[in-house]
């Protein structure tokens, strides 16, 4: 059971209702997914709390591991809003709060607090019927980076399975195997890594994974959650870099998803990385989920 604040928990796999629970009627903030939560709770530092019926969880920075206060929900706003900023001054000399997600931040009084749009973490939110429709849009890398493989190597096959169901040793070689061909050999100590390990250790009906062979050997796989019933979300992807095969991925992703009757997949954020935000922008977003920095207002 998820305490009342000021009492923090550290999360846990057994969270998965409670959190789910709280959530669950709002749009997929990729930040207040369970599952996203756990693989990156890397040090154990995360909390959970309930403040007014809402959602509070204190985060550490992706980047620089700073710890912060978040919260997600619709119930007193701004008495929620005030009493963890306040918390947040005297615990961690930070006078703001982050990630709030616009939902939240559009109940607030703004003649009390301001509002800094985060854009590096801003979710991608895409059409399914879009992305399944890759291969024919024009003049785009991707398609024509679908129709050299499909022409190249027309006996692929694609698996959809559930993510208790796989060899994991198989896909955390996919894994290395990704970042070596990038050069990154101290891979054990990279953060996506290890959130990919903590990933793997879930056991949730509603993750599944789509996989691609060639010659029986495992090239690519993603990995995407069932949030709702219109969306999705995608976790993790990694292939096998000679390949060229992560079009196909997001193609075939695409597809089981339309058959799951999702409408929207969210790509989470790019977090300011240049080359990330240009792919991404590059497969035409049909909207963002938006998130602010919260501050008290001052004249």
């Amino acid at each position: 059971m998820i305490p009342l604040f000021p009492i923090f928990k550290k999360l846990e796999l057994t969270d998965r209702v409670d959190v789910e629970n709280l959530t669950s009627k709002y749009p997929p903030y990729s930040d207040f997914n369970f599952s996203s939560m756990w693989a990156w709770d890397l040090k154990g530092e995360m909390g959970l709390s309930i403040l007014n019926g809402n959602l509070v969880v204190k985060f550490s920075d992706y980047i620089d591991g700073q710890t912060f206060l978040s919260f997600l929900g619709d119930n007193m706003v701004n008495e929620t809003a005030k009493e963890l900023i306040k918390f947040s001054e005297k615990n961690y000399k930070i006078n703001l709060l982050e990630l709030i997600p616009e939902i939240t931040v559009n109940l607030l009084d703004k003649k009390e607090f301001d509002f800094t749009p985060d854009i590096d973490s801003h979710d991608y939110i895409y059409s399914v019927k879009h992305l399944s429709n890759i291969n024919n849009w024009q003049g785009h890398n991707s398609s024509k980076s679908i129709r050299k493989f499909l022409k190249l190597h027309p006996d692929y096959e694609v698996k959809n399975c559930l993510l208790q169901d796989i060899a994991k040793d198989e896909y955390t070689e996919i894994f290395e195997k990704w970042a070596i061909y990038k050069n990154m050999y101290n891979f054990p100590d990279f953060n996506e890594y290890q959130a990919f390990k903590r990933f793997l250790e879930i056991k949730n009906d509603k993750i599944k994974v789509v996989s691609i062979y060639k010659n029986k050997l495992l090239i690519g796989f993603t990995m995407y959650e069932i949030c709702s019933d219109s969306y999705a979300i995608s976790h993790f992807i990694k292939t096998d870099l000679s390949c060229k095969v992560s079009d196909i991925l997001d193609w075939e992703e695409a597809k089981f998803l339309e058959a799951h009757g999702m409408q929207y997949v969210n790509w989470q954020q790019d977090l300011g990385i240049l080359g990330l935000r240009k792919s991404k922008e590059s497969y035409k977003p049909d909207s963002f989920l938006n998130k602010y920095i919260v501050k008290k207002h001052t004249q």
